[in-house]
């Protein structure tokens, strides 16, 4: 009787162990970067050339457990250039609560929805239309493959919104998507 009583709290204290070693990375600090394209949807009074660029953007976060977290990240959200000679370029602050929905060990699902604050930059050869801040709704969907307990690779889109001002200093509000690329790194 003695013998299976330890078999049994042998047993149950490697799951533990097991199971404690297995979920390290499922709450934390994680940080990281991530490359992709942005296309802004901003009407030029000259017409659109060019509507996409590649952007840049960097993310920190903290995941209360494996399934929700909390995410900060400033990133780039595109660049549109006129048919004549002007750019509007836009980037982007964002807090956002994020779900994962774990597929297994390997791979989660998530789903992003927070507050962006976006900064429009236009050049003096786009007048009538000035430089614009919008605050506003973000959300976004991706997958994160977690290469190890420490690193994850993530494909995601995001979609922002923007503004910039015209003549009369009203603001013409637009939406931009983000289509990225990046890695983590879970601390």
């Amino acid at each position: 009787m003695k013998i299976t009583k330890r078999i049994l709290l042998g047993s149950l204290l490697a799951i533990a162990t097991i199971s404690s070693a297995a979920f390290a990375g499922d709450e934390g600090f994680y940080a990281g970067g991530n490359v992709g394209v942005g296309k802004p949807n901003i009407n030029t009074p000259n017409g659109e050339d060019k509507s996409s660029s590649a952007v840049g953007g960097i993310v920190l976060g903290y995941k209360f457990n494996k399934y929700l977290g909390v995410e900060g990240e400033y990133t780039g959200i595109g660049k549109v250039t006129d048919k004549v000679s002007g750019t509007a370029k836009g980037d982007a602050a964002s807090i956002a609560a994020i779900g994962f929905l774990p597929l297994n060990d390997e791979f989660n699902l998530y789903g992003k929805l927070g507050v962006a604050a976006t900064k429009t930059k236009v050049s003096s050869s786009l007048a009538p239309m000035n430089d614009d801040t919008r605050t506003s709704v973000t959300y976004g969907l991706g997958g994160e493959y977690n290469v190890n307990k420490n690193i994850g690779i993530r494909l995601g889109w995001d979609h922002y919104s923007a503004a910039v001002k015209d003549v009369t200093n009203s603001k013409d509000n637009f939406g931009a998507n983000v289509v990225s690329v990046g890695a983590v790194y879970n601390f």
